[in-house]
């Protein structure tokens, strides 16, 4: 049995699991060796990556339903509502918009639009995949300084930013997957 792997791999585990490193396991790993050192190194890199925000549900009220559905009503055959149910806590959803092809929620940090076509196609871009999502792919873009994220959700594309940069990419990015059709 190989003991040094061992212990790395379990102090691994253990940080990544819990997020804490106990003295005892810590001052094992450190007599290991160098292998050992590698492997705790990036373990407590990954814990430290832990998210320093949250997210809230986004609550519609009666009247903002109904401006949603009037919004999609403008679309012939895009009248399914699609909307983000979770958002940045501090956040708070102010209304809904028709413009041009596609219905945009405005948000007092962030825009997300809803739209039968991919508005991104045509900008250079870096593909990722947006966390918590069944390996769903997103394209980060650029628009006039703007970092914009359009995804493909069933037969609509959806494309969130945050004006001003008031959100960070990976922000955006957890609230990306919690767009989906409404039910009241």
């Amino acid at each position: 049995m190989r003991y040094p792997q061992w212990i790395a791999a379990s102090l691994a585990a253990g940080v990544l699991l819990t997020g804490t490193v106990s003295a005892q396991s810590a001052s094992a790993a450190a007599s290991t060796g160098k292998q050992t050192t590698a492997v705790t190194s990036a373990a407590a890199a990954s814990a430290s990556q832990k998210l320093n925000f949250t997210l809230s549900d986004v609550n519609y009220s009666a009247a903002q339903y109904k401006s949603i559905v009037k919004a999609y009503a403008a679309f012939e055959g895009f009248e399914t509502p699609y909307v983000p149910t979770r958002m940045i806590t501090g956040d708070s959803f102010k209304k809904v918009a028709v413009s041009g092809d596609s219905v945009t929620f405005l948000f007092k940090y962030m825009r997300v639009s809803v739209s039968a076509r991919d508005d991104s196609y045509s900008y250079k871009g870096t593909t990722v995949t947006l966390p918590n999502s069944n390996n769903v792919k997103g394209k980060w873009y650029k628009v006039g300084g703007t970092d914009m994220l359009t995804f493909p959700l069933k037969d609509r594309f959806v494309t969130i930013y945050a004006p001003a940069h008031s959100l960070s990419k990976t922000k955006l990015e957890h609230v990306a997957v919690d767009v989906t059709r409404y039910q009241p």
